[in-house]
């Protein structure tokens, strides 16, 4: 009789799992940065993004570190002004540099899609951003 009455709980809770639906991935974490402003992004090692649980935003853009603050409010996200280091940087890394800052500071909402990718839009809706999560 334990043994039924063990089996249908098990049950129970099986189904109950299977019905609800799946926690949406959360948007804070270590980022790296894939693709900017329908851009492909060129040195990905460097090109990394953080939003920490404490609304704080750092990182690197290929060329120099920066930080920001930010707030979250559902898929809505709000970027506070970006700092950035000013190192020199090759034409190519100070373009890229642009499209990244461009997209932070355009961002509206920040979601993690089902694949797993951070995915940033503007209030229209278009694409500004795209990250994998990073190893670490």
């Amino acid at each position: 009789m334990k043994s039924i009455a063990a089996a249908a709980a098990t049950s129970l809770l099986v189904l109950a799992a299977c019905a609800a639906p799946p926690a949406p991935q959360e948007v804070c974490g270590h980022w790296v940065i894939e693709q900017a402003r329908s851009a492909p992004i060129l040195d990905k090692r460097r090109a990394r993004l953080v939003l920490g649980r404490d609304g704080r935003l750092s990182g690197h853009n290929s060329c120099n570190a920066m930080s920001a603050s930010f707030t979250l409010d559902g898929a809505k996200i709000a970027i506070g002004p970006i700092a950035t280091t000013r190192m020199a940087c090759a034409e190519l890394q100070r373009e890229q540099e642009d499209r990244i800052l461009s997209a932070l500071e355009l961002a509206a909402t920040a979601r993690v899609r089902d694949d797993g990718l951070l995915e940033i839009r503007d209030a229209e809706g278009r694409g500004l951003l795209r990250a994998t999560r990073a190893d670490d």
